[in-house]
């Protein structure tokens, strides 16, 4: 049994495909998604384990959460935490320049991966709670270039989380995960750019220098997840938008959205969505 899956959020499939909350948990079951999470605690104490792996959650912890890693996490009896949590489409951040600045050892990493999550103390504490404030008060707004001033803000946020990490080791948490040979987060964005092509363990093997074995062990261990499954997951997710946007015959979304055999694409899609493809068009065209 899989974790709970999330592929959609408020504006996911906008222009702009970012989403902002403030709200208090006591406490949030294990899941995983397809898209980054940013989050910043703002009151409250707590545990929360990404990859099976535990860290403290207090007042000025920042997590950076890359799409498809598992965690779950939960408050101390008797408090909540309160955050400000973000999710958006990693290619907010790939896009562009600002890939090359950066931006591509942060979300993909390197031979050392940074932390996953940092925590700000004194003054900058009250420096990254008006840097978040700010974010929130724009992302409640409707002005003028809205989209222009959160991306700003946002890579501010990032920039933040980046120095904070990078500050000598009596401020800094250490990420308690073990290092791999091969870091699996450029397959993982070549999949996730690619998944419309014909990918197998094999052609990623040969394409990242890795051995099979090696490649399907560290999909399991990263993500939680066979990477069968994690390719079927991206292309039903296609396959969802054009049963909804198109009067394109079944068949036709199964080839379209990456499955070279129907009766392979009708059970991943029952798996995941617990319908056949005709039944979800027709619950879709009835809600809206």
């Amino acid at each position: 049994m899989y974790p709970q899956y999330l592929f959609e959020y408020p504006n996911v499939e906008t222009d702009f495909p970012f989403y902002m909350k403030k709200k208090k948990y006591t406490s949030v079951p294990s899941h995983r998604h397809d898209f980054i999470e940013l989050s910043f605690v703002l009151e409250g104490t707590g545990k929360e384990r990404i990859n099976g792996t535990e860290h403290d959650l207090l007042p000025g912890t920042i997590v950076l959460l890359l799409p498809y890693q598992v965690h779950e996490y939960e408050a101390t009896p008797g408090e909540k935490l309160q955050m400000y949590i973000c999710n958006f489409d990693m290619k907010l951040l790939t896009a562009g320049p600002e890939s090359a600045w950066g931006l591509h050892e942060l979300l993909f990493g390197s031979d050392n991966p940074r932390s996953t999550h940092i925590r700000l103390e004194g003054h900058d504490f009250e420096e990254g709670l008006r840097l978040w404030e700010r974010l929130y008060r724009e992302y409640e707004s409707s002005k003028a270039w809205k989209p222009i001033m959160l991306r700003a803000l946002l890579f501010e946020t990032l920039a933040q989380f980046v120095r904070g990490s990078d500050e000598p080791e009596g401020r800094r948490i250490e990420d308690q995960r073990p290092n791999s040979a091969k870091n699996i987060w450029p397959i993982v964005q070549h999949v996730y750019d690619h998944y419309l092509e014909p990918l197998s363990l094999t052609s990623l093997s040969e394409r990242f220098q890795m051995h099979p074995s090696q490649l399907s062990t560290q999909f399991g261990t990263e993500l939680g997840i066979h990477f069968v499954d994690f390719l079927h997951e991206i292309r039903i997710r296609h396959a969802c938008s054009l049963l909804i946007s198109s009067d394109m015959p079944i068949s036709q979304v199964a080839y379209e959205s990456g499955f070279s055999s129907y009766p392979t694409f009708s059970r991943a899609f029952h798996r995941m969505k617990g319908m056949s493809p005709r039944d979800y068009r027709e619950q879709q065209g009835r809600e809206r």
